[in-house]
Parts: structure tokens; sequence; C-alpha cells
């Protein structure tokens, strides 16, 4: 158990940026001070213990706190009662702003975190992107990292303060009496050996279910809101609640056999205190101690009892907890460094675009297959030109383009912009303006749309590019304007009305580049004709790059580049194709 524990607070360790790493000094520092007062509470509940029995001995505790004159049974008892008072005020403030200092470092720590593993997910490479699931990539940005700092950072924290004080506690035991605390130690290391070995192995395997069942259950409930219509129309609904069923109720098994075995350690804390205060009663009346003494040596005991009964039940549920989060302490370690494995996008900071594209005897494999996607291709694309691809579904045409967006990398050969700059660098994804065959539309408004990922639009540019797109009659017919929401994947808008915003969004930031990637391929005759008079027209004064099944689409490029099984086979005019 130690050993994985060790292994995930080194992961955690790694994990967390220098800030982060000194407010756990922050944390380290209350668990102290609170420790300190808690020996202190101990010790003056153990004086007033035997200041009630023996009055007199309260003036000499006074005189340590200043208190110099003579005082009556009376006076002493008030004076000790108000101190003690006073420190556990002072303690408890501490302990308040222990737990608010704890959890809002750890939820600043946690919503930091999961903005850098989702700057390392917009940084992997587009290709491994490709071979992973959607909700893969959900589920560790908000569950396992909310998880890792929710489920592991906190009960790592709350398991630092909970040992600070006991073994601050315990040492006040020893001091009080060795020989009693060692027989107190031996009973408690007996029982943490027996939960050790028995009780956090099982928290792992819980763990490791958890997570396998909350993935896989968030999977199917995913395909269940995104297939919908066509679930309803095929009649696949108990096929689909099913798949989603079978993982939920394994999810719900585990919570429940992961609380149900957490609740142990509680009735056996609860018994070792009571077995433990009766074993302290039995060795001081062994060892002849007279009865003001035995007062005051239980008062301390039974007060350190009675805080370590709850606190060590705290220690043992928080690393039953952590202990159940390691695999997914394990997972985002595995994430977070597999994406930073290698520079995927590079800043160029004196790119320009002024010649040509030059793709030289390219070749790309995506992972896990075997068979070339693209095999020696060479071509060139002057600045200016209009370039249509055409080719069968299958021969590479989209895959090109996404070599020379810059998100594929070449497995050999290269895509050089004028010659010296790469195509995967950030200064030429600005240059581009991009318009896939499908969609993605935000549940939000067309402006916010076409203005995609600004927190403002400039209504101006937003103004030139749906003009420029022939959107226009449509912002016009509608009552709110580019304020109109569009609904979820732009559900309340036509096919072609998506792709002509998809084309404002393109236009919005004035690229030098326009690249369609059969943006007409699901629309039907008429819609696409409109379409292509609207992309003729502003392809004006552009470098073009046009993907299209049918060769008519493309009667407008300068020249048309013909592909098959992955390789060009012919380049020339439209006339020539």
């Amino acid at each position: 158990m130690m050993t994985s524990v060790i292994s995930a607070i080194s992961m955690l360790r790694a994990l967390l940026p220098r800030p982060d790493k000194l407010k756990w000094l922050g944390i380290v520092c209350f668990a102290l001070c609170i420790s300190a007062f808690e020996v202190l509470t101990a010790s003056m509940i153990a004086a007033f213990a035997q200041v009630i029995s023996l009055p007199e001995h309260g003036q000499k505790y006074l005189h340590i706190l200043g208190f110099h004159q003579d005082l009556s049974t009376n006076r002493i008892i008030f004076y000790m009662a108000i101190v003690l008072g006073i420190i556990f005020l002072i303690k408890n403030i501490l302990g308040a702003g222990e737990v608010f200092f704890q959890n809002f470092a750890i939820q600043k720590m946690n919503y930091r975190f999961r903005d850098m593993m989702l700057v390392k997910y917009s940084e992997i490479d587009y290709g491994t992107y490709l071979t992973r699931n959607s909700s893969f990539g959900l589920q560790a940005v908000r569950d396992l990292v909310s998880g890792v700092f929710s489920q592991g950072m906190l009960p790592l924290s709350v398991v630092l303060s909970e040992g600070t004080v006991f073994a601050s506690l315990i040492g006040m035991a020893v001091y009080m009496n060795p020989s009693l605390a060692l027989i107190i130690f031996a009973v408690g290391v007996t029982l943490g050996a027996v939960i050790v070995k028995w009780l956090f192995p099982r928290f792992y395997r819980f763990g490791q279910k958890l997570q396998t069942a909350t993935l896989y259950g968030h999977q199917h409930l995913s395909q269940f809101f995104h297939a919908f219509k066509e679930i309803v129309l095929l009649g696949k609904r108990d096929a689909f609640i099913q798949a989603y069923s079978f993982f939920s109720k394994k999810e719900s098994v585990t919570i429940a056999a992961q609380n149900a075995v957490n609740a142990l350690p509680k009735v056996a804390i609860e018994l070792l205190f009571v077995g433990v205060f009766i074993i302290s009663i039995l060795t001081l009346c062994f060892e002849h101690e007279n009865p003001t003494q035995m007062i005051g040596i239980l008062g301390g005991y039974l007060y350190a009892g009675f805080r370590l009964m709850p606190g060590v039940n705290r220690i043992i549920n928080q690393l039953s907890i952590f202990k159940m989060f390691i695999p997914s302490i394990e997972q985002v370690y595995r994430e977070y460094f597999l994406m930073s494995a290698k520079e995927n996008y590079v800043d160029v900071p004196d790119f320009k675009f002024q010649t040509n594209i030059v793709v030289q005897d390219l070749s790309f494999r995506y992972l896990n297959t075997k068979r070339d996607a693209l095999s020696g291709i060479s071509l060139e694309v002057k600045k200016g030109e209009s370039v249509g691809i055409v080719g069968e579904t299958g021969s590479g045409k989209s895959t090109l383009i996404d070599v020379i967006l810059g998100l594929l990398r070449p497995c050999e050969g290269s895509v050089l912009i004028d010659g010296k700059h790469p195509a995967n660098s950030y200064q030429w994804h600005k240059k581009i303006g991009y318009v896939p065959q499908s969609v993605y539309l935000t549940d939000d408004s067309i402006e916010a749309n076409i203005a995609f990922g600004e927190k403002e639009a400039d209504e101006d540019r937003v103004n030139q590019a749906v003009n420029a797109a022939q959107l226009r009659k449509l912002i016009d017919q509608l009552p709110q304007g580019t304020k109109t929401i569009v609904g979820e994947r732009g559900v309340r808008l036509s096919g072609g009305e998506r792709q002509r915003i998809s084309i404002a969004r393109a236009l919005y930031h004035q690229p030098e580049v326009l690249i369609f990637d059969e943006a007409t391929s699901a629309l039907d005759n008429e819609t696409e004709a409109k379409l292509m008079g609207t992309i003729n027209s502003v392809s004006k004064d552009r470098t073009v790059i046009m993907i299209a099944h049918r060769l008519t689409t493309l009667k407008n490029c300068d020249k048309i580049v013909s592909m098959k099984d992955g390789r060009v086979v012919k380049i020339g005019e439209y006339e020539e194709a």
C-alpha cells in the first residue's frame, strides 16, 4: 500500500506547478499550528482536572502564565477555566481557517490544472486525437482531474493535518506515561496493520472498477443523446438504455461496496478507544498511581482519545478515498505527460506567406495502421491561385488537406510555406480560413458562431463576413438578426445556412488562404449551386484550395489535382481533368 501511495504522491508533486507547491507549505504550516494547540489543549485539560481535585496545584500553573499573586480556590479554578476557554477558542478559529484555506487552495489548484490539461489537449497531435474517443477527453478534464484534487489532494491535506495532530498527541502521551503510551501504540499499530493489509487494497480495486464504469457509462450516455433521432426512428431505445444501464449498475454497486467497507474502521476505532481507556485505568492502577495523578493523566488521555478517535477515523477514511482515486491520479499523470511528449506546433514570429505552398515527396500514415494514407505526393500552390482536389472516397483528399493545414505531421517529406516556414506553426493557422464538410455550431447566437471563440465580436467584421457569405437575406428575416440562437449544433438552421455561417466564420478573421473540405457534398444540387456562387465570390484575391466529389464543382479553379489511393495521378486544368 505504502509504495503505491508514495508513488501517487510523487505523481501529484510532478503535476503541480511551483505556486501550487508553495500553497502546500501553507497547508503544512496550518497543520503544525493546529497540532501545537491540540497538545496545549490536552495539557491544559490534564492540568485543569488536577486543579479540580487539588486547587493548590493551580497556583503553580498560573504562575507559569504570569499570575503571581495568591488567589483563592474559586479564583484559581475561574482563571484556569478562562485560560482553557481562550486556548479552545484560538484552536477552533485556527481549525476553521485551516478548513477554508485547504478547500479554497485545493480547488484553485483544481481549476488551474484543468486549464493546463485543456491547453495540453489543444496542443495534442491531430493524428493522436483521431485515435481517441471524445468521451475520454471529457472525462479526463471534467471528472478525473476534479477527482484527483477533490478526492486526492483534499484527502491528502486532511491526512496531513490529522496525522500531525495524531503524532503530537501521541508524543504528549509518551511524555506523560511512556509505558502506557507504548501499550496504546502497540494496539494501534496492530489495528493499522490489519487495515493496511486488508482494507486499502480493496479501495484501489474499487477505484479501478469505478473509473472504467464511469468512462464507459458516460460514453454510452453521450451516444444516446447524440444519436437520439436515429435511436427513436430505428426503435433502438432498449439497446442503448441497456448498454448504459450495465455500466451505471456497475458504478452504483462499486460505490455501495466502497461506502459499506468505509464504515468498518469507525466501529473498530470506537472499540479500540474504549479498550484503550480501560487498559489505561488498569495500567495506572497497576503502577500504583495516586488518584490525583490518575485524574490528571486520565483527563489528558480522555481528551486525546476523544480528539484522536474521530481524527483516526478521518485519516483512515481519507486514505481509503485517496487509495481509491490512485488509478485516476495514474491516468491523469499518463495523459498529461503523454501529451507533453513532443512539441506539435511551433512559433515562427517572422512568418510571411508571399510566394507559394510546396508539398515535397510527402508520405503519411495514420497511427495504428499499416497502409500509407498518402504516398510520394509533390504539389505546388502559388499565392493567389485556386486549386481543386478531386477523387473518390478514401483517395486521401482530406488527409492531404489536414497535412497542409499543419494538423498532421508527415512521416516523410515536408510542407513548407515560401520554401522555409513549416505548416505546423501557429502563424500559418492564423492565415487560413477553413470550411469543413461537417460544421460545428455552438448553442449560441449567429454572431457568436461567426466570431467563434471571441468574448466580444467585432460587429463591423461580423457584418462584412455576413455580407460576403451572402447571409444578409437570412439575417434580415430574423427578428433578432445576428443575435438569433441557432440551437445545439445549429439544429434550427438548414444545411446551406449552416455552411454559410461556416464560410462567414472563416472570413471573419480576414484570411489570406481559404480551404474548403467538401463543403458542399452534403447539400442538394440547387443549394450547392447557390453556395458555390458564394464560394467563388469570396475566393477572389485569395489563395484557395477546394476539395469536391464532383468535378463540375471545381470548374472555376486554376488547376485540378486528381487523387487515387493516396497518390496524385494527374495535375491539370479543368478541361484536362
